[in-house]
């Protein structure tokens, strides 16, 4: 049981890990990506609607996105979405289409995007302390565990939590010092 615990524990940081990689990932500095607005919805239709649902997007060139919404009244409610969730890139209206042009980086930009590098490790580490809480109460369940027992398996999960916290603050170091070079 106990082995069951760890392992699930082992597998579900693994994917805490990936998550944090995917997410730094979509902080797109280099050239555009359509994966910049995977993270912005709009209200429609009484529900939460991703843009790339409702409308096709090309990449016009390495710096801009070309958006054309499958229905033109939507264009408005596009761009003030864009307008709202925009660090690294500018919206443009032009006709029945919208551009989204990304702003070279300056000095201001890469502080907000350090800023959002750290905001999103600090809501992985807080998930990660609640796996770790998760997990030792259910170890605390097992009632056939001897205290000694029950403490290094506390030490191992927290040595586990500890690892996953580390990998994330080094790939977290990483990509901040790619923002700050570029």
């Amino acid at each position: 049981m106990k082995e069951l615990l760890i392992n699930g524990l082992k597998s579900e940081i693994k994917n805490k890990i990936l998550g944090f990689k995917q997410k730094l990932f979509k902080i797109r500095i280099g050239k555009i990506n359509e994966s910049i607005l995977d993270d912005v919805t709009i209200d429609l239709y009484g529900k939460k609607v991703q843009i790339k649902t409702i409308s096709n997007i090309s990449i016009l060139d390495a710096r801009t996105l070309l958006i054309t919404p499958w229905e033109e009244k939507n264009i408005n409610i596009i761009y003030k979405a864009l307008l709202k969730n925009s660090i690294l890139y500018t919206p443009y209206k032009t006709g029945k289409v919208l551009k989204l042009k990304m702003a070279q980086l300056t000095e201001e930009t890469r502080k907000e995007l350090i800023k959002k590098i750290n905001f999103i490790l600090e809501i992985f580490k807080i998930n990660l302390r609640k796996l770790r809480k998760k997990t030792i109460k259910k170890l605390n369940k097992i009632n056939s565990l001897e205290k000694d027992c029950l403490k290094k398996n506390k030490i191992e999960i927290q040595n586990l939590i500890n690892d996953c916290i580390n990998s994330m603050k080094i790939i977290s170091n990483r990509k901040k010092k790619e923002i700050l070079t570029i």
